[in-house]
């Protein structure tokens, strides 16, 4: 069960992080929203938006006579997708730091976007719920979660190797919930679509970026794993750890993902 605390600290090599996970996971966003059906003119809200790619994407596919809005806890986080968005040449997205449950709008959306939100919600219902408030009737919730289940090793191939015993049971976030999503989606009044998409876009290492997402992942969540007591900070050794997948993975080298199984399920509010 989710506590509500995101594990992954507040830091710019976070951010740059999250920048290329969504690179990896855009195909799917982007393929999503037009089978969602968010077009040209509308107004978004994106929940959770991080360092802002799924609203640069929204933003891109409303067009300069739309708008988007997206909301993010963190300040710093804020900030940085404001400058991307900026740098990017965008006059149609703008940022705003708060809870998506809490925030007030003058007037309702057309559609509501997110990606990796509600599998850090204490009640994921109850937070979709209080996001659909701002969508009108008629309009478009489109989201995305991760179908990793953090009981569970990461898959890697082979999975006798280190990188595959890099287990995040402390990860303290809801697993599976993308496979949950279109239950929550039904639970709070909507009539999901019944085709659902996923992507498990696979790296490799070590001359992929597998160990480097791995290793960065891990080094984002340092301080909630050592709370969670799973592993010493001796054990894990970050600033060695990426060398150490390396000097460890057999010459046919290591293939896998972590965190990067999204499904994307979509619905309309009645």
């Amino acid at each position: 069960m989710s506590s509500g605390r995101y594990p992954f600290e507040s830091s710019e090599a976070e951010r740059q992080r999250l920048v290329a996970q969504g690179e990896l996971v855009a195909p799917l966003t982007e393929r999503l929203f037009a089978r969602a059906g968010v077009a040209a003119r509308m107004r978004v809200l994106d929940l959770g938006s991080g360092a802002g790619d799924v609203a640069l994407i929204a933003a891109h596919i409303v067009g300069p006579q739309g708008s988007v809005l997206g909301v993010d806890r963190d300040p710093a986080q804020v900030a940085f997708a404001q400058r991307r968005a900026k740098d990017a040449g965008f006059t149609n997205v703008s940022f705003q730091a708060g809870d998506f449950r809490e925030i007030e709008l003058a007037r309702e959306v057309d559609a509501i976007v997110g990606r990796l939100v509600l599998m850090y919600a204490p009640d994921p219902l109850d937070a979709l719920k209080r996001a659909l408030r701002h969508l009108r009737p008629g309009g478009v919730i489109a989201l995305q979660e991760s179908i990793v289940d953090y009981e569970a090793p990461v898959l890697i191939e082979p999975p006798d190797c280190l990188a595959a015993r890099a287990g995040f049971r402390h990860a303290g976030v809801r697993p599976r919930m993308g496979l949950r999503l279109f239950g929550l989606m039904h639970d709070a009044g909507l009539e999901p679509s019944i085709e659902i998409e996923t992507l498990l876009p696979l790296q490799q290492g070590p001359d992929g970026a597998l160990f480097a997402t791995l290793t960065s992942v891990v080094r984002s969540q340092l301080s909630a794993i050592l709370a969670s007591g799973v592993a010493t900070e001796q054990v894990i050794d970050i600033d060695t750890l990426e060398q150490r997948m390396t000097d460890d993975a057999p010459a046919s080298g290591v293939v896998g993902y972590f965190n990067l199984g999204h499904v994307g399920v979509w619905a309309r509010k009645p």
